[in-house]
């Protein structure tokens, strides 16, 4: 039995929601459309992380240092931004696959799609020193669309879920 706060819990939650209503709220015009434009803003916000250089710190950081991406990180995500990775094509981890950081690193980066604001948007002392102020003001602006859609996106799966008695 897991703990209702557990990420474990949340995921079991998550494909629960998937499973019963998962096609029900794609069928939804508006979720279909913010679905859409989620993903074309999360590959806008990469490819400026690519060309801008975060995505080569961030690896090299990573490889010599440890990532940024800690053991409870996974705590911020809620069992509606879990559905939202499911809705476009993830599949959620059954485990860690390294104990000693967030549950959804796995070997080759983040296995989510649509990820937490401080996922999004955190820039450690190393990548503001290291990148010009002006790449990083422009990825922080393609990267607040990304995180308007998924708000917009998440509100309207609760107002629905919740309609439906379940949140």
């Amino acid at each position: 039995m897991h703990f209702k706060s557990s990420i474990e819990y949340k995921i079991a939650l998550a494909y629960q929601l998937q499973a019963n209503f998962g096609q029900d709220l794609l069928q939804d015009k508006e979720i279909r459309g913010l679905l859409l434009q989620l993903n074309q803003n999360i590959e806008a916000t990469w490819k400026e992380m690519v060309s801008s250089g975060v995505v080569r710190e961030c690896r090299d950081c990573a490889v010599k240092e440890g990532s940024c991406c800690g053991t409870g990180m996974e705590n911020s995500y809620d069992e509606v931004l879990l559905l939202i990775n499911l809705l476009i094509g993830r599949t959620l981890p059954r485990q860690a696959y390294d104990t000693t950081s967030c549950y959804f690193l796995g070997e080759n980066g983040c296995l989510l799609r649509a990820r937490e604001v401080i996922c999004v948007n955190y820039l450690c002392q190393r990548i503001s020193r290291s990148i010009q102020k002006e790449k990083l003001i422009h990825l922080q602006r393609i990267a607040g669309e990304e995180l308007n859609t998924l708000f917009m996106l998440e509100q309207h799966i609760k107002k629905r879920l919740k309609g439906r008695g379940l949140l």
